[in-house]
This record gives structure tokens, C-alpha cells and sequence, in this order.
């Protein structure tokens, strides 16, 4: 399968160097990804072969609606994104979840099997008192210092990280994905992205009312 990824000039020359990619922890905010990137390695130890010691993934773009990656748009490019490599994996060599389910994990958000579940697992939160921001706190220690501990809460946490299951799908018409390593063999097309006013790769921006896409409710919206 056709795959792209957006990465550094740093990561670009890795690449052309060693005649391989693999991610480095220095670029990855531990702190900031939580509970939620942990749960990408573990999915991805049980889902996907490791052939060498490499422990964090590359990120890239499956499908985007009817294209494999966001069109390009004018805007500030993203930090860290100057080159655009195409690539290919077999499909059991990388692990797909769909990009709007992901985007409750974020927030450690119960992902529901249809608004009737939904309404069922709300209910259970008002019932017993815990907030969307407690569930937050959770997954973002680097914005919130500390959160709830008590078993209730811990309950509706495990209940809610259950439901992350549901992200690992490829029904959806954008997916996104992670790899343990892209070897130079693999690689079709490497583009230097030198154009300063446009924004690759990216979906969550702002768009022309000011906003930007609310992907759980983009969700809700196909249940």
C-alpha cells in the first residue's frame, strides 16, 4: 500500500544516510502524549512485527478522503514538516486507526457504538459527577498536575480506554497510521517542500469561519 509521511530535512537526511528511517525519542514529548501514546505501543507490539529495537513509531497518512494525505492550502507550513516522503508497507506492516476516532483519545473520550450508547455512558458521567475536563486530566499531565484518583473515576478511565479499541479500523475515510521503520528500498518519492506559504499535511487548522473541525462530533454525526 501507498503510504506518505511528512518529516524534518533532519529526519530526510537520516534517512538518505543510514538508508533508513526510525523515529527518535528526543523529538517525542512524553510528557504531553501520556497514557494516550502509550496505548498506541501497546496496540502496535500486539498488531504490527518489530524487526529490530526501535520502541517509537512514524506517523503517516493512509487515506484522506480521495486522496492518501491533506491537499496542500495557503497557511504557515507545520513546524517540522519539510519534506514529503511517499512510501510503500505491506498492510499487516502498519497500523491503522481511523483519524477521527483518535481524536477521543485525546481527550480521553468514551468512543460510543451509537448514540444510544452515547447517551447511556453521559448519563453514567452526570450520575456519577466526573467532568470531561477530569477525563482530560488523565491523558494530559503535561497541562493538568494531577487528577483524580479515586476507584469510580479509575473505573470510567478503564472503561473509556476499552473503547479505544474501536479506533483500530480502516472503515473510515481518513485513516492515518504508524510504522516502525520506512528502509530506503520502500520509498517512491521524496519531496522538498519548499513553499513557505502553504501548509502541508495537516487537517486541523483553521478554516475560512474561523474554526477548526470538531472531529467527535464529525463522528457522532456518521453514528
Amino acid at each position: 500500500m501507498k503510504l506518505v509521511t511528512f518529516q524534518s530535512m533532519e529526519a530526510c537526511k537520516d534517512l538518505i544516510n543510514k538508508g533508513y528511517l526510525e523515529c527518535k525519542e528526543g523529538y517525542i514529548d512524553l510528557k504531553k502524549a501520556g497514557p494516550t501514546y502509550q496505548w498506541v505501543l501497546e496496540k502496535m507490539e500486539e498488531n504490527v512485527k518489530k524487526e529490530t529495537g526501535v520502541k517509537y513509531p512514524i506517523w503517516c497518512w493512509v487515506k484522506c478522503y480521495n486522496n492518501i494525505c491533506p491537499p496542500k492550502h495557503k497557511g504557515e507550513p507545520v513546524e517540522g514538516f519539510d519534506v514529503k516522503i511517499t512510501f510503500h508497507k505491506e498492510e499487516k506492516d502498519v497500523f491503522i486507526t481511523d483519524f477521527r476516532r483518535y481524536s477521543f483519545l485525546l481527550s480521553n473520550t468514551y468512543i460510543p457504538t451509537s448514540l444510544e450508547d452515547k447517551k447511556i455512558f453521559d448519563e453514567e458521567l452526570e450520575k456519577k459527577g466526573i467532568t470531561k475536563e477530569e477525563l482530560k486530566a488523565y491523558v494530559r499531565p503535561d497541562k493538568f498536575p494531577n487528577h483524580r484518583t479515586d476507584k469510580e473515576f479509575l473505573d470510567v478511565c478503564l472503561k473509556t480506554r476499552k473503547s479505544f479499541d474501536r479506533c483500530i479500523t480502516t472503515d473510515s475515510d481518513v485513516l492515518q497510521g504508524c510504522v516502525w521503520r520506512i528502509d530506503m528500498s520502500e520509498v517512491e518519492k521524496i519531496e522538498i517542500l519548499q513553499d513557505k506559504t502553504y501548509r502541508y499535511g495537516s487537517l486541523n487548522y483553521i478554516r475560512s469561519n474561523g474554526k477548526r473541525i470538531n472531529w467527535q462530533e464529525d463522528f457522532y454525526k456518521k453514528l
